[in-house]
């Protein structure tokens, strides 16, 4: 906050006894107070976190607000949500107080929004709110961080009975996939992927802007280097749209990945092959699918 906004933020430090006040910091101009919660499993502190909600928009009320409050146009309470969204009991209170003091604005910020925000900004600042050198992904062995491994890691925790699936296919789905002319097994792991993007939806739902895009311009590219490839080497034996169909699917995998992510990597290809971010709906004459950026 101190980087986004400079000398109008001014954080506060707990006081002996006294503590915060409610707050945690705020702009003072703008009069708008922040007040953080931050556990470790936001799901088993989602009461916690509402009854403190309201304790300290009291205190905040009561300290900062001057008479009647008047000095409070904004609070945000700032949860630790772990991306999962703020908490019925959370939203349930920051009603409630809308409700009671109509002149002032309530909202909640989680983890997606601070990641919005730590995005505007450089790599300068980057480096120096975490401390040091922002590391290369591609330089980390045996890792993945990228979006596409979080995604895939999303997919393979979701539990059954949270299970997102679709009844029916998207209309123009199986048009798409006959336009590019795939074989009868790679149009059915689309056709099954596609079934499950709901989860998909769901994380996206979760996360900021940024990863949606980040996910869609890594899949872009992971289909065209597919492209380039089958382009140098051409195939004997399948037709070059599968073999391009087959690079680009493989190298979706993260690295040490078993068979378990490949429910995961079939959902991500049937989304954006949907969507029309990766394929295209009218493909060349020479079967080979092209990509719109």
């Amino acid at each position: 906050m101190k980087t986004i906004h400079k000398s109008a933020f001014e954080p506060v430090q707990p006081q002996g006894s006294k503590g915060d006040g409610g707050n945690d910091g705020y702009l003072p101009k703008d009069k708008h107070y922040y007040q953080l919660y931050a556990p470790i499993n936001p799901k088993e502190k989602a009461a916690k976190a509402a009854e403190k909600l309201g304790n300290d928009f009291a205190k905040v009320k009561a300290q900062w607000g001057g008479r009647g409050g008047r000095g409070i146009s904004m609070f945000t309470f700032a949860y630790n949500d772990k991306y999962e969204g703020v908490p019925k009991d959370i939203s349930m209170g920051l009603q409630g107080l809308r409700s009671l003091h109509k002149t002032i604005t309530f909202a909640s910020y989680g983890a997606a929004d601070l990641e919005t925000d730590f995005f505007e900004l450089d790599d300068t600042d980057w480096d120096r709110i975490l401390g040091g050198a922002v590391p290369d992904p591609d330089r980390i062995v045996g890792l993945d961080y990228s979006v596409l491994g979080e995604v895939i890691r999303h997919i393979m925790a979701c539990d059954v009975d949270e299970e997102e699936a679709r009844m029916d296919l998207p209309p123009g789905l199986d048009e798409k996939i006959e336009l590019n002319r795939l074989s009868r097994v790679n149009a059915t792991r689309i056709l099954n992927g596609n079934l499950q993007t709901g989860h998909i939806e769901r994380y996206f739902r979760a996360n900021s802007a940024f990863a949606l895009s980040e996910l869609r311009d890594h899949v872009v590219g992971v289909y065209e280097a597919a492209k380039l490839a089958i382009a140098a080497a051409p195939p004997v034996d399948i037709a070059v749209v599968d073999a391009v169909f087959l690079v680009f699917r493989r190298n979706l995998f993260p690295r040490q990945s078993t068979a378990a992510a490949s429910v995961a990597v079939d959902a991500i290809i049937g989304y954006f092959f949907e969507a029309c971010d990766v394929f295209d709906p009218s493909p060349s004459s020479r079967g080979l699918p092209g990509a719109t950026p």
